[in-house]
């Protein structure tokens, strides 16, 4: 087969790609063709065949069904036992495709493990850091007493008590917007959405500039291992100024988590170039190298 025959299948591939949501038993037929897009790749390199363009299409395909893997293995099981089915074709771990729920579980305890490491790293150190960073004034004694408390509480998962205590700091310091915020941040965790919602509102409107609301409650949800809002909210302050560096560093850290290494590495560059806070730009540069010496960027992981 010929390097036309690869750009074929390539196509053929992202027709599958650009129809993902309503594949059924087509995809199957998906994987099946990005076994013989491999075999063929392979082939094609044994001979000296320049793929660069052609592997990069493929990458970029591969990326949206890697994103896409937990829909993929539902649908896959849905008519067969992908176990049972790669273990008699005898499919080689190569074709990771056929090994959706093995990395699926694999995320899972790499997850797992990372917030068990950090488990340690409590929910007031990050807002002090912040705090630190953005050099606001601390609150009046009391206030910040009550917030150290009701920080406590909720990390122990004593919601109600949390609440009652972060009202208490709210009645000595309205003008505070990191009290609504996390009060926005226990009621959603209490289901509570429109409750959650009109606190986090009012943590904006009293947000200075505005953009540290996104900041901050971006790097709440990254705490909570809350990914997918984290970077939302990342995203969202980079919205209001795309030369934030700490905007770019909270997106670098979520990245680094979701062991998204290329695009870790990018948004740690952001700000080493950007140099806006020398405290951020040592980080992102510590960062960046212990990312580099740890391991070779990899497509998979």
């Amino acid at each position: 087969m010929t390097l036309d025959d690869l750009r074929r299948m390539i196509e053929e591939y992202k027709d599958y790609i650009v129809n993902i949501y309503y594949l059924k038993q087509d995809v199957l037929k998906m994987f099946n063709l990005r076994d013989k897009i491999e075999d063929l790749v392979i082939d094609l390199e044994k001979k000296g065949t320049d793929l660069t363009a052609e592997k990069v299409r493929l990458e970029t395909f591969d990326t949206i069904l890697r994103k896409k893997m937990k829909m993929l293995q539902r649908k896959l099981t849905a008519f067969l036992n992908p176990q049972t089915y790669r273990k008699e074709r005898k499919i080689p771990h190569a074709h990771w495709w056929w090994y959706l729920d093995e990395l699926i579980k694999e995320k899972r305890a790499q997850r797992r493990k990372r917030w068990l490491i950090r488990g340690g790293i409590a929910l007031i150190t990050l807002l002090a850091l912040y705090i630190v960073m953005t050099r606001v004034i601390p609150q009046p004694k009391q206030s910040v007493i009550y917030q150290e408390e009701a920080d406590k509480l909720y990390q122990e998962g004593k919601l109600d008590e949390a609440i009652e205590i972060y009202k208490k700091a709210q009645a000595l310091d309205p003008d505070n917007s990191t009290i609504p915020l996390m009060l926005g941040m226990i009621y959603e965790d209490k289901g509570l959405q429109n409750k959650a919602n009109d606190y986090f509102e009012r943590a904006r409107l009293l947000s200075s500039p505005k953009i540290d609301f996104y900041n901050s409650r971006g790097m709440v949800y990254f705490q909570k291992g809350k990914f997918e809002k984290a970077i939302l909210d990342a995203k969202k302050a980079l919205e209001i100024d795309p030369n934030n560096a700490f905007s770019h560093f909270l997106l670098g850290n979520i990245y680094e988590a979701e062991n998204k290494i290329a695009e870790a590495i990018a948004e740690y560059r952001i700000v080493s170039e950007l140099d806006q806070d020398p405290k951020l730009t040592v980080m992102a540069r510590f960062k960046m190298g212990m990312i580099m010496q740890r391991a070779p960027l990899r497509s998979l992981e």
